[in-house]
């Protein structure tokens, strides 16, 4: 009973071997070579329509850019401001216009707009300050990981080395032999 198990795990275990390689080849073989292309297509495309329908703001959109492209451009010459006579006003008091109160606001403006640009050398200083410290703090993170990681290297290999030491060391044995009772067989005299 057991010889024929024996002989039937063996084998089945063949026959699976041997389907199993046959398919495994027949696999590759086809995606190597297929013999048809395949037509794939998701559950999307099978459910939409053949025809698609026209979208109205696809068209306002290509009725506007293409007016905007056929259409001849117009450019109309600036207008030039009208210069100021000088008035009857007393000399000693000069006039004072908008454009003038611009020109006197705009360097403060510009001011204004660098300063709100350039970065506070305190606010910068503490950022870097903040940045080097987060680096030393992961640098003293790694340091201790790898000192662990040292640690418990060196107590694995002490116990490997206690266990060879173990082993080999010579064991003491019987001093005296063990009695057996067997027949001995002199086949050359008393030896």
């Amino acid at each position: 009973m057991r010889t024929s198990t024996a002989f039937f795990a063996g084998a089945g275990t063949v026959a699976i071997a041997v389907a199993a390689g046959l398919g495994a080849g027949l696999v590759i073989a086809e995606g190597m070579n297929p013999k048809a292309p395949a037509l794939e297509s998701t559950r999307l495309e099978r459910a939409a329509p053949a025809a698609p329908s026209p979208s109205p703001t696809a068209t306002s959109y290509l009725a506007a850019t293409q007016a905007a492209a056929t259409a001849p451009i117009k450019v109309t010459p600036a207008q030039a401001e009208p210069v100021p006579e000088p008035s009857a006003a007393p000399a000693s008091a000069p006039a004072v216009t908008a454009q003038d109160a611009a020109t006197e606001n705009a360097p403060a403006q510009a001011q204004e707009k660098t300063a709100e640009k350039a970065p506070d050398p305190d606010l910068t200083a503490r950022e870097a300050e903040r940045k080097r410290a987060a680096e030393q703090r992961r640098a003293e993170r790694h340091r201790q990981v790898a000192e662990r990681r040292r640690q418990r290297r060196e107590q694995d290999l002490r116990a490997v080395e206690q266990a060879v030491r173990e082993n080999s060391m010579p064991r003491a044995y019987a001093a005296q032999p063990v009695d057996m009772d067997a027949p001995r067989f002199r086949l050359f005299g008393d030896d």
